[in-house]
């Protein structure tokens, strides 16, 4: 599962796992539950494989520095067109950089990023990072994404997890205990909220699945 991949992904349009809305974890734990208005503009959110998603969108709008990775050219510039935002556009070293305001998606392999690439982040938002990957790409895409951290970095961390043989990802499932082994050594994990969504998403039950879980956890990088 390359980049190859995925610009075919987006190039057919098979991007169902783009959501149209913001997502509510997002909007209660950075916008409800969040840091006063006036605190945000010290923090800054990485959104890693962000595709187009109205969530870096969202960032901005309340404060936050915002930056994502994405591979697929058509995707980011889907995004600038649809938020209807104007953007300087800038080759750096690994990558090329959209840019509007406070907002910055990288375009690229985010495999390649170096800690000079994203500067000082506070915060990572992964929706659908993790559950993007197959299994044997797990591993290595948390051991990039430590690499990037500097102690006391947050995630806020989305997870999927349904029975496997009712389905082929991705997104793929990815259980409590697997969340545990990739980031037990390096971070203090906390579970904020479980749901069973099958029903709020007819597509995955169409599919045949039974149940799927969303899970979200608080990450925090050891010092």
């Amino acid at each position: 599962m390359d980049i190859a991949f995925w610009n075919e992904r987006w190039g057919r349009g098979q991007t169902g796992f783009h959501q149209h809305h913001i997502n509510p974890y997002l909007g209660y734990y950075y916008g409800e539950k969040g840091p006063p208005l006036e605190k945000r503009s010290e923090l800054k959110v990485f959104v890693p494989l962000c595709g187009k998603s109205r969530d870096l969108w969202w960032l901005q709008q309340n404060g936050y520095e915002t930056l994502g990775v994405e591979c697929s050219e058509l995707a980011v510039e889907q995004f600038f067109t649809e938020q209807q935002l104007n953007y300087s556009k800038m080759n750096t070293e690994r990558h090329v950089s959209y840019k509007s305001g406070k907002l910055e998606i990288l375009l690229g392999d985010f495999f390649t990023l170096q800690a000079d690439d994203i500067g000082n982040i506070t915060d990572i938002f992964d929706r659908a990072s993790l559950i993007a990957l197959p299994k044997e790409m797990r591993r290595e895409y948390v051991n990039k994404v430590t690499e990037l951290q500097k102690p006391g970095t947050r995630t806020l961390l989305i997870t999927l997890a349904y029975p496997e043989n009712e389905m082929d990802g991705p997104p793929f499932s990815v259980s409590e205990k697997e969340v545990n082994e990739l980031y037990c050594d390096k971070f203090k994990i906390e579970k904020l909220a479980a749901k069973n969504i099958l029903e709020d998403e007819p597509r995955f039950k169409d599919k045949g699945l039974t149940t799927l879980m969303e899970t979200a956890y608080k990450l925090t990088k050891n010092t």
